[in-house]
């Protein structure tokens, strides 16, 4: 099997319901796979309604004050006094100083970006998961095929020899001596199916995949080959990796809530205008007009005011909030500090254990599994002519056996020794 970035996996129809008696299989990728995953996820999709939530916080930001409008009326009636009558109308703007709703819309800026960083650094760890997952099936059902090989062999070997007992060609004691390697291998067997079944369970769950779900058909393990050296991995970590982009973006946060913070400490300015008209009529009280005529004494005027108001208000009064942001920063300081210091020994273990269990693997390919066969067709055949036991065939067997299935986990272990350097990497290796 192939593989080309990550492991691929042969599934069948793994998405859809197919009734029990459909043979009609589709093949997809473990990428594919862990993007219908994670398009099903909770805490997946929890996390991006948090970057919804944020993104709505940052428009919400960039809003300005909203102005006020004013109305007022006054009358004397109610207490009998017909002749006073007021009204006023204003205008009042706050106006924020000091780059305030600047500071406010870069700290909601930054909560979008870590938001998103919050969902990669999820997504990479539960695909990290799924492709762990999978393995655990793939080794379980590799063992079980190993297994049943040989317990046919065995099967087929205890026919024949209790054909020749009963001939009297061949001891009882041969007979007994298979039946009990072949009540080993089915023990063997018995303890990967149930192994199996746990790690298929485990599947399910990491994959969103109901209990009456196909599982998909999956073909064997192979690790692949990266040719990255490990100074580019590492580069390639500094870069892409989740978790030190939120530390940054957390540092960057900081800074934005101190500059903030100290903003905030400066008081507004309020601006307004008002309008005010009075209108006083004074009773029983008359004078004449320049026409001579007599009228009621009254006076009426217009007043236009405009005024500013800001609050009294020193920086000591937000000297908490300060301290607090500062704080903040340089405890996300410490934390990028301590990753980027971290991370290259995390690359260089992941690569280490790779290129070992890489080492390993191809050393029990080239020779170890391919002469542990020969030497077992000597045996037998050496058996055959009488020159050896049946124990020493049974031996010979049973070191096979192990081989294959040390081989087996070396496989396996090349596989995900690569999907923990992609999971300390920050992604997909090319």
């Amino acid at each position: 099997m192939k593989r080309k970035r990550v492991l691929p996996l042969c599934l069948g129809a793994l998405f859809v319901a197919v009734p029990a008696m459909s043979q009609e299989k589709s093949s997809i990728t473990l990428e594919d796979l862990v993007r219908a995953s994670l398009a099903r996820n909770r805490s997946v999709l929890a996390l991006r309604q948090r970057i919804a939530q944020a993104q709505g916080l940052a428009r919400q930001a960039g809003v300005r004050p909203a102005p006020t409008v004013e109305a007022e009326g006054a009358s004397g009636r109610p207490y009998g006094s017909v002749g006073e009558e007021q009204f006023s109308a204003a205008f009042v703007q706050p106006v924020e100083t000091f780059g305030k709703r600047k500071g406010r819309v870069n700290v909601a800026e930054i909560s979008v970006a870590l938001a998103e960083a919050e969902v990669e650094e999820r997504s990479v760890q539960i695909a990290y998961e799924i492709e762990t997952g999978y393995l655990s099936v793939v080794c379980e059902r590799e063992r079980i095929s190993v297994l049943d090989r040989v317990s046919e062999s065995l099967r087929e070997s205890r026919r024949l020899t209790d054909a020749r007992v009963r001939e009297g060609d061949a001891a009882p004691l041969e007979a007994q001596l298979l039946a009990v390697e072949q009540s080993r291998a089915d023990a063997q067997r018995a303890d990967a199916t149930g192994r199996l079944i746990v790690a298929e369970m485990d599947l399910r769950r990491l994959t969103g995949l109901a209990p009456t779900d196909a599982l998909p058909t999956i073909g064997p393990p192979t690790g692949g080959k990266t040719a990255l050296p490990l100074e580019e991995l590492i580069s390639r970590a500094k870069e892409k990796r989740a978790d030190l982009r939120t530390t940054r973006l957390l540092e960057q946060q900081g800074g934005a809530d101190t500059a903030l913070a100290k903003a905030e400490a400066r008081p507004d300015v309020t601006i307004s205008a008002r309008y005010a008209h009075n209108n006083t009529r004074l009773d029983n009280q008359y004078g004449f007009t320049a026409g001579g005529a007599l009228t009621p004494l009254r006076e009426q005027y217009n007043t236009l005011s405009i005024g500013v108001s800001v609050p009294l208000t020193t920086q000591r009064r937000s000297q908490g909030a300060i301290e607090a942001a500062a704080a903040g920063a340089a405890s996300a300081r410490l934390r990028r500090e301590y990753l980027e210091s971290s991370i290259p020994l995390e690359v260089q273990s992941a690569y280490e254990r790779w290129t070992a269990v890489t080492r390993t693997r191809d050393m029990l390919r080239d020779g170890v599994v391919g002469q542990s066969t020969k030497n077992l067709a000597v045996v037998r055949e050496a058996y055959q002519l009488g020159q050896l036991r049946l124990l020493d065939v049974l031996n010979e067997q049973r070191r096979l056996t192990d081989i294959e299935l040390s081989y087996l986990d070396a496989r396996v272990g090349v596989a995900r020794a690569l999907a923990d350097l992609e999971r300390v990497t920050g992604g997909l290796l090319p």
